[in-house]
């Protein structure tokens, strides 16, 4: 017992620094680098803080590594409990990670096109800066590809909470709910980008913060609850 809930406070923990970590890069990238339309402002703010945008590159990075420690941890605490659901959730975890580092190519290539080489000075500077603009928005594209993963990634662990009585079922349900935010979110990006993408995107993430946050406090504060084999309302 003592295992399980030292392990599922390690999840916790490896959530929260992932969400710390990739947050700051991702709000960073967003809030302090790209600015809509104008592709020289960009520029200039990638190149007027390089270091800080690096930073940000790296906390995008660290973030994905501990989703893996975190999916780990979590397939271990339920894999006996329902080895397919738990499957589900490790590969959708991992896929969605290895998007994420690929789609960090992308904030490496606005630096790049940015950095006055020898062989880029055949461009001007307006193409260079809108080829790093390109780049930046590449990234956004690549974070809605991700984001698929996350659908089976929430919904997987959502009904391993349910069904193992392991985590409170606030947790399973608001899981749940957050898979179906993001599942509508994609559609809307995807198939109707016109209609009100950013208000999708908010009720996504708010669902996210209102289902992931809980959770991550429960993990860090009481693990898991053990559940015996005889009385857990599971099927393999």
């Amino acid at each position: 017992m003592e295992a399980s809930v030292r392990t599922g406070r390690l999840a916790g923990l490896y959530w929260l620094l992932s969400a710390v970590a990739g947050g700051y890069g991702l709000s960073f990238v967003r809030g302090s680098v790209i600015v809509a339309g104008d592709a020289a402002a960009t520029a200039a703010n990638v190149t007027g803080d390089e270091f800080g945008y690096r930073v940000a590159i790296v906390g995008i990075l660290l973030g994905q590594v501990l989703m893996v420690f975190f999916a780990l941890a979590i397939y271990r605490l339920f894999r006996e409990s329902h080895r397919p659901l738990a499957t589900v959730f490790l590969t959708s975890v991992l896929m969605s990670v290895t998007v994420a580092v690929v789609n960090t190519f992308n904030h490496f290539g606005a630096i790049l096109v940015l950095s006055q080489v020898e062989y880029l000075r055949a461009f001007t500077t307006e193409q260079l800066q809108a080829m790093a603009m390109v780049f930046l928005r590449m990234s956004n594209i690549g974070q809605a590809l991700l984001e698929i993963f996350w659908v089976p990634y929430f919904a997987a662990f959502g009904v391993l909470a349910l069904k193992s009585g392991r985590l409170p079922k606030y947790c399973g349900v608001m899981m749940l709910a957050m898979s179906a935010g993001f599942a509508i979110n994609l559609v809307d990006k995807f198939l109707v980008p016109q209609f009100h993408p950013a208000l999708f995107t908010q009720i996504a993430m708010s669902f996210g913060a209102l289902g992931g946050i809980p959770t991550i406090l429960w993990l860090l504060i009481k693990g898991v609850r053990e559940v015996h084999a005889d009385s857990a309302d599971l099927v393999d």
